[in-house]
């Protein structure tokens, strides 16, 4: 049973976290412009950020069995305050760099706590229980696009986003200091060993490779449609929040969906590539919209599915092993927008975004073994260390 307090602070937590994600990409090429940097040092911003992710998912790895699991929860928006206020006072390349790597700290722990106390709580509800908390993450994100094209637009420029993220965390630290965690929540045993389980160790790898091909459109998609199709950077920040649109409607319909989790990753996997590529060989705008809005619809479930799939495995051994998932998750990101950064550099952002499919491609072949091996049959709660 989920608490009233969890609640409040999972759904205020996860959607200011979903509307710091998106507030950098969206005004990107302003600040590419504004820093005068090219893609090679673009992507390296955006990978020395999601440092501070893997970071705080560390910590909470190496340390959540230590503190517990609601500490955890409230150092989440504290940094997330600290960093966005940083950026909102940044008035250097360093200083933001500083700010990111901050911020994303919170980010990190946020993930952790979020997921370990859901996972826990929810039981064999984990997965439309995790959808619908990460429902409202798209909701955020989809909303800061629309917010930094506002601000440009009224020449408040984009680092006074950062002062709207601050003020909505607020509600989440609040929240966090009203949470109450069970029993049964692990506060002294560490439990790394389940990691070496080849069930853990897929889930690990495949949430990997989804938060590269996810970050990765989410970050360089404004300046796809800024370099690509030419759009200005108000409206391809406008434009891009309807992917996650299509995040917050699939996310919430997936909380009602039956399917078999490792059956319904290569489904979604499938048509995450046929919307990616669509969108990328798209020559009309309006149609180009659409394969947005469809990328999000099938990239929504495919996180909060597998990270449902960890904690139906390791149940009351979450602390540790959930720190480790979110570890991969800033793995993945680091890794992609590099990757990406480097590859427009030298052939185009084109090219560059052409790692996306190419993760997805990976991401099906993954879900395909993860299916038809029995992986998908163990169980290791049931097993002890």
């Amino acid at each position: 049973m989920i608490s009233k307090n969890l609640k409040l602070y999972s759904y205020t937590a996860f959607f200011s976290f979903g509307f710091f994600v998106m507030i950098l990409p969206s005004a990107f090429p302003r600040v590419l412009s504004d820093f005068s940097l090219n893609y090679l040092h673009g992507g390296y911003l955006l990978s020395l950020g999601t440092l501070g992710y893997i970071a705080g998912s560390l910590a909470c790895a190496l340390f959540a069995h230590k503190v517990g699991l609601r500490f955890i929860a409230i150092l989440g928006p504290f940094f997330l305050i600290v960093g966005s206020l940083g950026y909102a006072f940044s008035k250097g390349f360093l200083e933001v760099v500083v700010a990111a790597f901050t911020t994303n700290i919170g980010a990190g722990m946020i993930e952790v706590g979020v997921g370990s106390l859901i996972g826990d709580m929810a039981k064999e509800k984990a997965s439309s229980s995790l959808n619908l908390v990460n429902s409202l993450f798209a909701l955020g994100a989809l909303s800061s696009p629309f917010v930094v094209s506002l601000f440009m637009r009224e020449n408040f420029g984009w680092r006074g986003v950062f002062f709207v993220e601050a003020l909505i965390v607020v509600f989440a630290l609040v929240f966090a200091f009203r949470i109450e965690v069970p029993d049964f929540v692990p506060k002294k045993e560490s439990h790394f060993k389940l990691f070496f389980k080849p069930s853990i160790m897929l889930i690990d790898i495949l949430i990997m490779v989804y938060v590269g091909y996810e970050v990765g459109y989410s970050a360089w998609i404004s300046t796809f449609l800024v370099h690509v199709h030419g759009m200005s950077v108000a409206l391809a920040a406008a434009s891009s929040s309807v992917f996650w649109i299509g995040m917050f409607f699939g996310r919430y319909m997936a909380s009602f969906v039956r399917i078999e989790d490792e059956k319904w990753i290569f489904m979604i996997s499938m048509s995450s590539l046929i919307s990616v590529l669509a969108f990328m060989f798209s020559t009309n705008l309006y149609l180009t919209v659409i394969f947005i809005f469809l990328s999000g619809l099938s990239f929504a479930s495919t996180y909060p599915t597998i990270q449902a799939m960890l904690t139906k495995r390791v149940k009351g051994k979450i602390g540790n092993l959930m720190g480790v998932f979110v570890f991969f998750v800033g793995i993945g990101a680091v890794i992609s927008q590099w990757l990406i950064g480097k590859v427009a550099n030298s052939s185009g952002v084109f090219i560059g975004f052409a790692v996306v499919p190419t993760l997805i491609v990976l991401e099906i072949l993954l879900s395909l073994i993860f299916y038809k091996t029995n992986f998908r049959t163990i169980d290791v709660k049931q097993e002890h260390f």
